[in-house]
């Protein structure tokens, strides 16, 4: 899905390379939060999501040790903020973001809204359309998202077969 999203946008392969392998080592700092926050039934306490949203910073930490993989450690620290700045860790907004952030966000959103939490059942496509369609300009990078929305065909069916 990744890959799709940046050849629609129409990114290098370069970038397209390491946003995909930003993608896969997104959540890499969830290994920093306890499994009972992880694996919790029911809402979060405020207690427990202020440990999820340190999971940005410390994968971007671990990214940050590598030589190879540093580059990716922005996109990683990201992937939570929101286009309108009130994301996490940060707050960021706009395109002080990184595009690779941005693109995970929505791909991010697409696999949690359609995949089965422990706390709710999956949602089908066309909730998830309108999740990200309300959400443009707020949540979402509204050139980035507008992409998706057009292409949503082709990136659902990237979606079923990943």
């Amino acid at each position: 899905m990744i890959r799709l999203h940046c050849q629609l946008i129409g990114l290098k392969n370069e970038d397209t390379l390491k946003i995909h392998i930003a993608a896969h080592l997104h959540d890499i700092g969830k290994i920093g939060v306890p499994d009972a926050v992880l694996n919790k039934e029911g809402k979060l306490t405020d207690e427990g999501f202020a440990y999820i949203k340190k999971h940005p910073i410390i994968g971007a930490e671990i990214l940050g040790k590598s030589h190879k993989l540093s580059e990716l450690s922005d996109i990683v620290l990201m992937h939570h903020e929101r286009f309108d700045g009130k994301g996490y860790p940060i707050g960021k907004s706009g395109v002080d973001i990184p595009i690779g952030a941005r693109i995970i966000a929505i791909c991010d959103s697409i696999d949690a809204i359609t995949s089965n939490r422990c706390y709710r059942k999956a949602h089908d496509f066309d909730y998830c359309y309108e999740e990200i369609e309300k959400n443009l300009g707020k949540m979402y990078d509204p050139i980035v998202g507008r992409y998706v929305l057009d292409n949503w065909d082709e990136i659902t069916s990237v979606v079923n077969t990943e």
